[in-house]
């Protein structure tokens, strides 16, 4: 019988006699280290620590810094919006600017027609010296566009444009060696420009930012333009645009409030509507009755006193004159001397003398008037029937009463 080999199991030998252990390729373990130093660690996180509190405290810084300009803002707006009076606003303004940023110049360059002419039409080319480095300086309007360009934007003293910038620099200021020029500019109107400068080069560069005082001047524009359609509305509201004389709103007003004085107190109140009449063959003036109201508007306003009556334009070629604390008698005393005055002088046109004669009617306050139509509307019956009679109105006032 043949024998058979066994295999060895690995199990009838735990020993491991005669087996080589397997290899089980660990890495080898690092040799030990030295601790850190504990000073050293601490004496990195101190220096850490103090560029941080150093960085720390210039945000604290650039933060209380920034809430000084905004402050500063706040109040030159403050300044800017309660007001309408534009030359008030330019001196406040550029004391204010003076005085809280510090400038060695701030000018206020003005270049609008409308501005100049409504509120400083009396200046010239010289710069107002307004506080101490601060000027307001009229500045004509194409050089500021051609300045500016299509589209407005700050300008800084480089190369390019410091010659014009020294240029708008009033007499007598000193210098600068570095400036902003912001123009004031809202909806594609250009009013001016305004322009900060320093002795310093280093204080105003190219490369700085400049959107704090471009808002500004956006504002200070807006408020310009505010003050300019408050006047014009006051022309609307207050002043006839032909005669120059109260409009037919504001000579109304006055009307119902000398009314409601005169109901109150029992004093006596009077009106005069006066009708200007004249004839003219003027070819090719269209506007001349327009020039003979003004005409009669003005002779008028010369022979009333001032502030003891008050003379509007009712409608039309019609005006309204207000006369409080006169009776019906005294009032009737004064149409002849106005009628004759107006026909003894003619509006003169060319070769022409263009007579006019004047209808005039009366009304005076009675216990029966509740409201100042009432008033008006005796006064206009009256009118009426002057004009239906031809009556001559430089009669003595017993021919003309109703």
């Amino acid at each position: 019988m043949t024998k058979r080999s066994r295999k060895k199991n690995p199990e009838e030998n735990p020993q491991g006699l005669g087996v080589e252990p397997p290899v089980l390729g660990l890495p080898e373990c690092p040799a030990p280290q030295e601790a850190p130093d504990n000073r050293e660690v601490a004496g990195s996180l101190q220096a850490e620590n103090l560029v941080l509190r150093d960085q720390l405290g210039s945000v604290v810084a650039t933060a209380a810094s920034n809430e000084r300009i905004w402050r500063h803002f706040a109040e030159i707006e403050r300044i800017l919006f309660r007001t309408r009076d534009l030359e008030v606003l330019v001196e406040e303004l550029l004391r204010e600017i003076r005085s809280r940023f510090q400038p060695d110049q701030v000018v206020l360059l003005l270049c609008h027609p409308d501005i100049l002419e409504r509120f400083f039409p009396d200046r010239t080319a010289d710069s107002s010296l307004v506080a101490e480095g601060a000027w307001n300086t009229p500045w004509p309007l194409e050089r500021a566009r051609r300045l500016f360009g299509e589209s407005p934007r700050p300008l800084s003293m480089v190369p390019e444009t410091v010659e014009a910038i020294l240029e708008i620099l009033p007499p007598g200021a000193e210098c600068a060696r570095s400036g902003v020029l912001i123009p004031l500019c809202i909806h594609d109107i250009l009013f001016g420009g305004l322009f900060l400068g320093s002795r310093d080069p280093q204080r105003y560069q190219p490369e700085d930012a400049t959107d704090l005082l471009e808002q500004l001047a956006v504002k200070v524009a807006i408020c310009m333009e505010n003050c300019l359609t408050y006047e014009r509305l006051k022309d609307f509201a207050i002043e006839d645009r032909l005669t120059g004389l109260l409009s037919f709103f504001q000579i109304h007003t006055l009307l119902e409030r000398e009314f409601r004085k005169a109901f109150r107190t029992g004093t006596p109140l009077s009106v005069l509507i006066i009708d200007p009449v004249f004839v003219h063959e003027a070819q090719g003036h269209l506007d001349i009755g327009a020039r003979v109201l003004r005409h009669v508007a003005q002779l008028l306003s010369d022979m009333l006193p001032e502030g003891d009556s008050f003379l509007g334009r009712y409608g039309g070629d019609e005006f309204l004159l207000v006369l409080p604390n006169v009776q019906e008698e005294e009032a009737r005393e004064v149409v002849p001397y106005l009628a004759q005055a107006i026909r003894k002088k003619p509006f003169r046109h060319e070769n022409t003398a263009i007579l006019i004669q004047a209808l005039i009617s009366v009304g005076s306050l009675g216990d029966h008037m509740k409201r100042s139509q009432d008033l008006l509307d005796s006064a206009l019956s009256e009118l009426c029937n002057l004009k239906m009679s031809g009556r001559d109105p430089s009669r003595a006032p017993d021919q003309i009463a109703s």
